[in-house]
């Protein structure tokens, strides 16, 4: 990665990127969906790759931010066929910033304080946990709470180990033969991943698509604890990976848990556009902030 040099076609390309994000959060959010509202959608983190790409960015950020765009287009659209693809988009995406998060906090050496990031992650812990117990307090799930819970729990897991799993398959298969681990080595995570996709079959009552969902809010779990291990000159990102923590989770709430004509629908919408837009701005301030200041991957 060469020198990053942020000039006036990043301030330009980043200045239309907000000024899409504005738009959509001010006029296209509350409209039906079409073509129009999925491009302005799509342009705030298009224009947002293109102007990484001009200041020559961080490869792994440009990655994460094109697959948000993807998912912002999926997402745009309110359909059964795109929302699976927008779940997927948004995984590789949190995926991408969790071991972008891992490599730059390896590479920097900046780990104090300690008391500030474990109370962080205990945080991040504390607020899944009471999403996930409200979440699932559904008639489906009362009927069979440890089963349900078991599901649930090794799905969330197999998320989280998501990079691990990552990471450990990249470093086997670009090793030399006679120093890789032996197979035996991955099996506790290939029991994580039988147990869950076991699990999931067994209760997949309780909805296939929310089940799956879990995989996702573990993903998102893992990159926000991971961006509280930046730098300190990283905080816009620490900020950020909460926002997208609490975006997702209301968006979740949203497309699986509230009634279609519930008022409260009103303020969730514009909180989880919102919340985006911060999360997205802050973790692009934040990793640039950390290049520059010597501590990128």
């Amino acid at each position: 990665m060469g020198a990053i040099e942020i000039g006036p076609v990043f301030w330009a390309l980043s200045a239309l990127a907000l000024t899409a994000a504005v738009a959509y959060g001010a006029y296209f959010l509350g409209r039906p969906p079409s073509l129009a509202r999925a491009a302005v959608k799509t342009l705030f983190m298009g224009a947002t790759v293109a102007a990484l790409v001009s200041a020559q960015a961080p490869f792994p950020l440009i990655v994460a931010i094109a697959c948000s765009a993807l998912g912002d287009f999926f997402l745009a659209f309110k359909s059964k066929w795109t929302l699976p693809l927008g779940i997927l988009a948004f995984l590789l995406a949190q995926l991408v910033y969790a071991m972008m998060f891992g490599a730059m906090w390896f590479f920097s050496g900046d780990n104090a304080p300690l008391l500030p990031r474990y109370a962080a992650m205990a945080a991040i812990g504390v607020l899944l946990v009471t999403f996930l117990v409200w979440f699932w307090r559904t008639d489906a799930f009362k009927r069979a709470p440890i089963s349900g819970t078991l599901a649930v729990a090794a799905l969330v897991a197999l998320g989280a180990l998501l990079p691990i799993f990552i990471i450990s398959g990249l470093m086997y298969v670009s090793g030399e033969p006679n120093e890789r681990a032996p197979l035996s080595a991955f099996v506790p995570l290939a029991s994580v991943a039988i147990a869950a996709i076991l699990l999931a079959g067994w209760r997949r009552n309780l909805g296939a698509l929310a089940l799956v969902a879990m995989i996702y809010a573990g993903a998102i779990s893992t990159m926000a604890v991971a961006a509280m291990w930046l730098p300190w000159a990283g905080w816009p990102a620490m900020i950020g990976a909460v926002c997208f923590l609490v975006s997702d989770l209301v968006l979740a709430a949203e497309l699986f848990r509230l009634p279609t004509e519930t008022p409260v629908r009103r303020l969730t919408a514009p909180l989880v556009w919102w919340t985006y837009v911060a999360a997205q701005v802050g973790i692009v301030s934040g990793v640039l902030l950390v290049a520059t200041h010597g501590g990128g991957p």
